[in-house]
């Protein structure tokens, strides 16, 4: 649905990478790489200690030609 957040997958095939999206089952586009690693244990998107509250989070992109 719009503004669902998920990871996607890179797969390196017969000598190129290739990006695979598991949740859908149509080609992808306007991807965004915050980081690269194993799983959220490597490159989470926060990391807090105790108690903590997001009040407000917001992206903006812009398409480049």
């Amino acid at each position: 649905p719009p503004g669902d957040f998920a990871a996607w997958m890179e797969v390196f095939l017969a000598g190129e990478w290739h990006m695979f999206d598991p949740r859908n089952n149509k080609p992808r586009f306007a991807r965004i790489l915050i980081a690269r690693g194993r799983d959220a244990a490597d490159v989470p998107l926060t990391q807090t200690f105790g108690r903590n509250t997001l009040m407000e989070f917001k992206v903006w992109t812009d398409e480049l030609a």
